[in-house]
């Protein structure tokens, strides 16, 4: 079983409600050769697919750690007991791809003694138990109504992961050594310092990948935070189509619409030029100008703010509130102008 961290929004009427996101699975027969020799195989597609000239980004072994949890199945149906603190159980089942998500209103004074219990401010921990009675933890990052959440792409924004080239995006995925985007941990270490500000990880991603992410953010010490990322299914093909589909649009627009519609918060919104950020940002930051107040974009082509893409996806949004980059340390603000 897997838990993503995820949040908890503190209500009107000074509750909370506290999402719960996690993926339950097992062993495939159906993928067990394939899991046993997986490497070998996805070796062979590629040198089927990829031309001589392309094959030198694959002049590695596939990890196994990052395809192994795309070999498994979802256990459909399973009921899934959550636990918080001492006074609040619930139940909940999982889908057909074995993921489950449920929102609980919980009393602001037992929130509260939950977070002198884990000893962490505006984190609470909880419990999932599977039909079998194994127990697992997850972590649920709390947000009240006011104050500043920084919500950051991964893919090229954090992380190199060049997403316009499918031969590299895959190579850098499932074979290369995880790369940073040189500059912007400092940058995130910087904000959080001086806003105590909240991180939250919106990408377009399968969750499958969420442990060698989560363990990619902490040995470069990103500020902790939630992620949000998608559920992969083969029907997609290609992680190519998946990152660039429709699909992964709505997503991040979803996702951005709930934090707005959940919290008075005020958004900094950072992505790259190689997916769909700069359009959905700037929609979001039209529909609700009072809520954003930064937009930042990596140049992943070495666009200038002046392109005519950036143009029309800020059409009407003040030239103030977005700003395109290439180097974080020297280019993006220290302070943001929070008050």
């Amino acid at each position: 079983m897997i838990l993503f961290p995820n949040i908890g929004f503190q209500r009107r009427d000074g509750n909370w409600r506290l999402n719960v996101h996690g993926w339950r699975f097992q062993k495939s027969n159906r993928n067990k050769l394939l899991g046993e020799s997986s490497s070998a195989i996805a070796q062979r597609l590629v040198h089927f697919f990829a031309t001589s000239e392309q094959i030198i980004y694959y002049n590695d072994t596939f990890q196994r750690d990052r395809l192994k949890p795309f070999m498994v199945q979802g256990k459909k149906n399973e009921e899934i007991l959550i636990i918080i603190g001492n006074k609040h159980n619930y139940t909940t089942k999982t889908d057909d791809d074995g993921q489950f998500r449920t929102s609980l209103i919980i009393p602001d004074v037992d929130v509260h003694e939950l977070e002198n219990a884990t000893r962490k401010d505006r984190v609470i921990t909880y419990k999932a138990v599977g039909d079998n009675g194994d127990l697992w933890r997850g972590k649920i990052h709390l947000l009240k109504r006011h104050g500043l959440s920084i919500i950051s792409d991964i893919d090229d924004t954090i992380k190199v992961s060049e997403v316009l080239d499918k031969i590299r995006l895959v190579a850098n995925t499932f074979i290369h050594h995880f790369r940073v985007v040189e500059g912007m941990p400092e940058v995130y270490r910087g904000w959080n310092d001086k806003y105590n500000c909240t991180f939250h990880y919106l990408s377009a991603m399968p969750d499958q990948l969420y442990a060698v992410t989560k363990d990619f953010v902490d040995d470069h010490q990103f500020p902790d935070g939630t992620f949000h990322m998608r559920h992969f299914h083969w029907s997609s093909i290609s992680i190519y189509n998946f990152v660039h589909s429709r699909d992964t649009k709505m997503h991040k627009t979803n996702h951005l619409r709930y934090f707005i519609f959940n919290s008075l918060r005020t958004l900094v919104l950072i992505g790259d030029s190689g997916e769909h950020d700069p359009e959905i940002y700037g929609f979001i930051a039209r529909k609700y100008p009072k809520r954003i107040r930064w937009i930042f974009i990596r140049a992943v082509k070495g666009e200038t703010k002046d392109d005519k893409r950036f143009l029309k996806a800020f059409k009407e949004i003040p030239r103030e509130k977005w700003l395109v980059f290439t180097d974080p340390i020297n280019e993006l603000p220290k302070d943001l102008n929070i008050t």
